[in-house]
C-alpha cells in the first residue's frame, strides 16, 4: 500500500478524522510545543475545511481514476 491511498483511507472514516483531530489539539496545548513555537516564532497556519473537503474530494476522484478506490 502506498502512502497516498493510506492518507485516503485515513480521511475515509470519520473516527480517523476525529481522532486526528484529537491528537492535534493535545499537541497545540501541550506547554513543550507551545514553548517550542514561540522560540522558534512559528507561526499557525490558517486552513480553510472547505479547502481540506476539496482536496479530499478531488482526492478520491483521482485514486478512483487510477483504480485504488473502492
Amino acid at each position: 500500500m502506498n502512502s497516498t491511498h493510506s492518507i485516503v483511507e485515513a480521511y475515509s472514516n470519520i473516527e480517523n478524522i476525529h481522532s486526528i483531530e484529537r491528537d492535534r489539539e493535545r499537541t497545540m496545548a501541550d506547554p513543550k510545543y507551545i514553548a517550542w513555537v514561540k522560540e522558534l516564532k512559528v507561526s499557525q497556519l490558517y486552513t480553510s475545511r472547505e479547502l481540506i473537503h476539496n482536496a479530499n474530494a478531488l482526492m478520491k476522484q483521482y485514486t478512483h481514476k487510477i483504480g485504488l478506490g473502492s
